[in-house]
């Protein structure tokens, strides 16, 4: 009968659909990137570390997408999308979407686990973490005396409130560096400078600006390395009586153009690799979706063959209890 031909090619498909489901189910649910917990307020971390929070509120992470100027920047370049890697926590490059604005708690410390409390939470991020923002800078340190020795960031800085653990830059350095004796010409003829306007050279204004129109990050001294530019930032008169100017005719009889120098080839080296990164975040958005469509497939392959065996047992079944009976 044409209803029972129906029914019997139906009950089929929902078998074979019903295994497609499943190996789509399955497939998602061993993603161990799956059934993360919920991004956690910084409120909610409030309930319990009111001190720490309030540190946080006070410092630049908390205000990183509030800020006024980050904002009329932002709004300035048409709300580039890759600012928000940086300035928001838990940003999505595939669509766009961040948990919360700022940077957060879990930003640093990552996500918070069902059972906390009792369970407990990394107090103690690696250096890695501040790189991910913090590239030009994580780079110096790298090529510093305390990357050599893995100093990491929190042993100057304080991570909630981001500022220094002494009161002043001196007292931060000398809190280490307190046993060899500054005897020597450079720090006595210096004797009245910080330790960082020699050893940390800091960007100028317009180098800080410069972040704001393109993104671009600015050196922060982290080396530790004395360099030029210090030096010729207080001592102009020699930057004025041409000795620049015969350097740079050297290096143009030598033939070195300004492309060969090696930290310039190097920072376009990083960009190359951080724009790679940025593609490899991209193409992992769609493996949720490959994964889906595989386990789908797989499932209703598998399905098809557990209709097909049935099948073609009960076929056989059919024509032996025929033969049987004849």
């Amino acid at each position: 009968m044409p209803y029972s031909s129906f029914s019997r090619h139906f009950v089929r498909f929902a078998i074979v659909l019903a295994f497609g489901v499943m190996g789509a189910i399955l497939a998602e649910a061993g993603d161990p990137a799956q059934g993360n917990p919920p991004q956690q307020s910084p409120d909610q971390c409030a309930t319990c570390h009111v001190n720490v929070v309030g540190d946080w509120e006070s410092g630049v992470h908390a205000q990183a997408y509030s800020d006024p100027i980050f904002q009329e920047a932002w709004e300035a370049q048409d709300q580039n999308p890759q600012c928000l890697a940086c300035h928001t926590t838990g940003y999505e490059a595939r669509t766009g979407e961040y948990k919360h604005e700022g940077v957060t708690c879990e930003a640093c410390h990552g996500a918070t686990p069902d059972d906390h409390p009792p369970a407990p939470m990394d107090l103690e991020p690696g250096v890695e973490v501040c790189a991910s923002c913090h590239t030009t800078t994580f780079h110096e340190w790298e090529e510093s005396r305390h990357g050599e020795l893995q100093l990491a960031c929190s042993t100057c800085h304080q991570p909630h409130p981001q500022t220094l653990r002494f009161e002043d830059a001196n007292t931060l350095c000398l809190n280490c560096h307190n046993e060899d004796a500054r005897n020597d010409y450079a720090h006595l003829v210096h004797a009245n400078q910080q330790c960082v306007d020699c050893h940390w050279f800091r960007p100028s204004l317009e180098d800080l600006q410069e972040h704001y129109v393109s993104g671009n990050l600015f050196p922060t001294g982290h080396t530790g390395a004395v360099e030029t530019t210090a030096c010729v930032t207080c001592h102009e008169d020699i930057s004025e009586s041409g000795i620049m100017e015969t350097q740079g005719e050297a290096q143009q009889e030598l033939g070195l153009t300004e492309s060969q120098h090696p930290l310039l080839e190097a920072q376009v080296r990083i960009r190359e690799l951080e724009a790679e990164v940025d593609t490899v975040k991209a193409q992992g958005g769609n493996t949720s979706s490959l994964r889906l469509a595989q386990g789908l497939i797989i499932g209703l392959a598998v399905g098809g063959l557990v209709v097909f065996g049935v099948n073609r047992f009960r076929a056989r079944t059919t024509r032996i209890v025929k033969e049987h009976k004849e």
